[in-house]
């Protein structure tokens, strides 16, 4: 098996894997661009809306999808579905209220660079204990070998 896995083979596979890792990155990214361009508050109205006016009236947003603090995804309703909410002040009845708002795409891109820099560095971790490893029981058969010809030359 590992005769199999010359250095070459191997480092042209991760090349190939890596370009196409990458490709379905960019190609995934250039679709989801057109769903990006929507406001949060057209994306499914009906569970995003935590018993406001929002549902029945016109509305402004006062404040854009922002996270929700610790004591807010406890006690807040709009908090508890996703983390992030959004301030809206109702036309009619002039009320303020929040509802639920999904992840902005910014936070999202961000901790999947996140996760990739981690597998990334988990991956050359594990390299290199493989390496040295290798290299630590290289040198355990070279000396049995050696222990082996001076005891049969003897």
């Amino acid at each position: 098996m590992f005769e199999f896995c010359t250095r070459r083979r191997l480092i042209i596979f991760i090349f190939a894997l890596s370009f196409i890792i990458l490709s379905i990155v960019l190609i995934s990214q250039k679709f989801s661009i057109s769903a990006i361009g929507f406001s949060s508050s057209r994306i499914n109205d009906s569970k995003l809306v935590a018993n406001s006016c929002s549902s029945t009236e016109q509305f402004d947003i006062l404040t854009q999808c922002q996270k929700c603090t610790n004591f807010e995804k406890r006690y807040d309703p709009s908090c508890k579905l996703t983390g992030f909410k959004e301030t809206l002040l109702c036309s009619t009845s002039q009320k303020q209220a929040s509802r639920s708002c999904q992840i902005p795409f910014k936070i999202q891109k961000e901790r999947f660079w996140i996760f990739e820099g981690c597998m990334f560095a988990i991956t050359l971790i594990s390299l290199l204990c493989v390496h040295l490893r290798q290299k630590t029981l290289d040198k355990q058969m070279v000396e049995k070998i050696k222990r082996q010809i001076g005891e049969n030359s003897l």
